[in-house]
Formats: structure tokens, sequence, C-alpha cells
């Protein structure tokens, strides 16, 4: 998010116009994003359930965050870009997130975040995933424009403090396997982002031994330009083989979605 989009929502919040501006947004420019959440918002329902605990890793400005709240769910909202929290904090303030400012990683510590602030949903703590995308996508080439250093927590962390969630949902941008390795206890259902371009990353991620025997796997497509899952791609959950079949087909494409993987009962 910019800077100056920032402030400004900063100064509407002071001047107590930001709900009126948000509100005159929706019922103009933004009837076809409220479309397309409608949309969003009846995928989720198959997933999240009222009164649970939902963690949104990698938050972004909180749009599937508030989705989750809209639901009934309780949500943990974690995002390392000030940027877009100080903006999910003043849009969502009735909701019921709770937002951590961090990144989630392999081990506590500090970690270097490369922001997009163009593309703020772009921005990634993963060195490879950004030279794999600016090698393979030339829409990627010099979005980053600035590097800060970020608190980083493991999944762990938050579980030790919040409880374990029902659902975990993974969207960081190529840095999804080192989430994963701060997880002890496989949760109910989670879903990591993966990417044709960066491959390689998601068959690890799929192949971890967090994921129990017997654990079954689905997925789901980004709709469009607005880029947030619709419908699931199987009507019949998928084995670990069916999925890294169907996963490997990808190669070559430009697919992206998200993979869901469904502990055993």
């Amino acid at each position: 998010m910019k800077e100056s989009r920032r402030k400004l929502e900063e100064i509407l919040w002071i001047t107590g116009l930001h709900h009126p501006a948000r509100s005159l947004y929706a019922a103009t420019l933004g009837r076809q994003s409220a479309k397309a959440q409608q949309k969003m918002q009846d995928f989720y329902r198959q997933v999240v359930q009222p009164g649970s605990l939902v963690f949104d890793i990698g938050a972004n400005v909180g749009v599937v965050a508030s989705t989750f709240a809209s639901l009934g769910a309780k949500v943990v909202a974690v995002e390392p870009n000030s940027d877009c929290v100080r903006h999910l904090q003043l849009s969502y303030p009735e909701r019921n997130i709770n937002v951590v400012q961090a990144a989630v990683g392999a081990e506590n510590g500090l970690v270097i975040l490369n922001v997009a602030d163009g593309r703020d949903v772009r921005s990634s703590v993963s060195d490879e995933w950004v030279a794999t995308m600016s090698a393979r996508d030339e829409t990627y080439r010099d979005i980053w424009t600035r590097q800060i250093v970020v608190p980083m927590v493991t999944l762990d962390s938050l579980i030790k403090h919040f409880g374990m969630p029902h659902y975990i949902k993974i969207d960081v941008e190529g840095f999804e396997e080192n989430v994963l390795c701060g997880l002890c206890l496989q949760p109910q259902l989670l879903s990591f982002e993966f990417t044709a371009a960066f491959l390689p990353s998601a068959l690890r991620c799929l192949r971890m031994s967090i994921f129990r025997h017997s654990s079954t796997f689905n997925f789901a497509y980004n709709a469009g330009d607005w880029g947030y899952p619709e419908h699931f791609e199987r009507e019949r959950w998928l084995g670990k083989e069916e999925m890294e079949e169907a996963l490997m087909g990808f190669a070559g494409s430009d697919k992206q979605g998200d993979i869901f993987v469904r502990a055993p009962h």
C-alpha cells in the first residue's frame, strides 16, 4: 500500500470521514468488488465455521480476514507491512480481528521484507521468490521498492498465545515452506498458496511431514482479476499422490491459487 493512501486514510479517520468514504466507495466504484467478495464469502463458508478460530497468515489489507470475521470466525490476522496493518486496523475496527504485525517463518527473530509499495500484495521475505518471479514475469520486475526489517514469529508461537485454530490460511508470496517449518501440529484445515512459476516450493510444502497420513487435499484457482478463490476444483478430496500429480500438471502454465489440506478425522 502506498504511504500516501495510508496517510489519507489516517486523515479521514481523524476527521470521522473514513467510514462514510468507504460506504460511498462500496455504493459506487466498489460494486464489482462487492460482487466478487460475495463469491469469496460463499466459498469460505464451506471451510470457516461460526465461532471457530482462524489464522490469516499474510493478511495484506484484510480482505480475506474481514470475510472470515463476517462468517462469525475469530480471526488472528498476521501481516508484516505496517501500512497494510494500519489499513486493516482503520477499516475493520468493528470486526472480531486480532491484528499481529509480523512475518511468520521457521523461527522467532527478525527478517528482511521486500516491500512492493505499488502492489503491496506482492511484498515478500523470500529473496528466491522475488528473483524467480522477476525473471519469469515482466510484470513483477522492479516492483520491490525498498527493504525493511520486521519481526518474525512461528505458527507454534501464535498457537501458544491464541490457541489451536480450526483453519490456517497461508499466503506469503513464496515463503510458505518456511511458515510450515514452524508448525508442529496439523490443524483440522490448512491452505497454502501455490504458483506454477514457483512449483518446486509448492511440491515441497505438499510433502512435508506435518501433514499426517490419510490427510486429504483439494485446490482452488485464483479467480480472474479479483484474485481470490470461488470454488474447489475437485468435487472429491484427493490423496497426497493424486494432489502431487495434479500440481505437477500445472508446470509451464500461469496457474496460481491455494492448496487445501484437511486432517484425517
